[in-house]
């Protein structure tokens, strides 16, 4: 439900409007996306931030804030705080996640010709006034770039980068993560097609999400970024990373520190894109390679100690193999056959855990 109260705006740099005199550049339009999910204080800070971005000449950015569902009393602070700002606000009686979430905007973008969307993570913290000028500058000098992040970097540490290049490793089914910049932009010039960069501060042009779709709504959250990419990658495009522009994220300290609903996800949403996106010539026994690697990660959990993420986890993987997608739902069990094959691969799991925490 869109609110009706909500302002359209657009917002350029101080002292340098689009120049609309005959023979100039055409304005690139951006529309900049935004989810708040019981977060309405956050989102609202995130929004004062993105304000702050200064546009190159020749461009115009529209911020949409979605508001996913929230209870009536966040939605409520989130209507009050985005008063008399320059954004529109669009309203939703449920949680579509961040695929649904966001698929919104991309329809909004489409029908409306913006030339780029901008995804951007309501805890994201803006490294500097220039993240979506350095976004932008990517995008104009690479017309085949699909997809473009900034470095991220963890909130209360800024200077740890923990995103600068990811690319598919898919003989190994796993991601390679480079390790620092330089790396990275190794890693970039030998195995671009096989780059991918996270949803958190992620630039989109228009033209390829109408080659490839929308988000992969079956995930509701995690993997749809990763998935997304691999599938621009199959329709000749390519993604690719800003590596003088940072963005600031919050990250748990331990991965355990998340909730169930996160190891259901990841479960699940894990063999959805691998099984998807796998190239045909790394397809032999797939799907059995990606079962064991799924409950392996099931029982890692049970042996490091969490018991309620390894059943979320375990329950992900049910509702895979049972194609049940799109919002999570805990409160149930995973059925008493995949339970038992866990228990049947807990003692060659376990030997494995035992050797690497020796080895480590």
């Amino acid at each position: 439900m869109a609110d009706r109260r909500a302002q359209r705006t657009v917002f350029h740099p101080a002292g340098d409007q689009p120049d609309t005199a005959a023979g100039a550049q055409r304005v690139s339009r951006i529309l900049v996306s935004i989810l708040n999910w019981n977060g309405a204080v956050q989102t609202i800070d995130c929004v004062r931030d993105l304000l702050r971005q200064q546009l190159p000449g020749g461009a115009t950015a529209d911020i949409l804030v979605i508001d996913n569902g929230s209870a009536p009393p966040d939605t409520e602070t989130l209507v009050q705080g985005l008063a008399g700002m320059p954004v529109a606000l669009h309203r939703e009686a449920v949680n579509h996640g961040f695929a649904g979430g966001h698929n919104l905007a991309v329809d909004r973008a489409l029908d409306e010709g913006h030339d780029f969307l901008w995804l951007v993570n309501s805890d994201a913290v803006m490294g500097g006034s220039d993240v979506l000028a350095q976004l932008l500058a990517l995008m104009a000098a690479d017309g085949r770039c699909g997809a473009a992040s900034p470095l991220l970097a963890i909130l209360d540490q800024p200077e740890k980068v923990y995103f600068c290049g990811n690319f598919h490793d898919w003989a190994r089914l796993d991601t390679h993560r480079a390790s620092n910049v330089d790396d990275a932009r190794a890693t970039a010039r030998q195995r671009l097609a096989q780059q991918w960069v996270p949803g958190t501060a992620m630039l989109l042009r228009m033209d390829a999400l109408r080659d490839a779709g929308k988000l992969d709504e079956r995930m509701f959250a995690y993997y749809e970024d990763d998935e997304l990419c691999a599938r621009l990658a199959a329709h000749g495009w390519h993604s690719a990373v800003a590596y003088d522009a940072r963005v600031l994220h919050a990250m748990p300290r331990r991965e355990t520190d998340r909730p169930p609903y996160y190891f259901y996800l990841m479960a699940r949403n894990y063999l959805i894109f691998w099984q998807g996106s796998t190239p045909p010539a790394h397809r032999r026994r797939l799907a059995l390679k990606l079962l064991d690697r799924a409950l392996y990660d099931v029982n890692r959990l049970y042996y490091r100690g969490f018991p309620e993420q390894a059943r979320a986890a375990l329950l992900g993987v049910e509702d895979y193999l049972r194609r049940r997608h799109g919002r999570p739902a805990l409160d149930r069990n995973a059925g008493l056959r995949l339970r038992a094959l866990r228990a049947l691969l807990w003692l060659p799991h376990l030997r494995v855990l035992r050797r690497l925490d020796r080895a480590g």
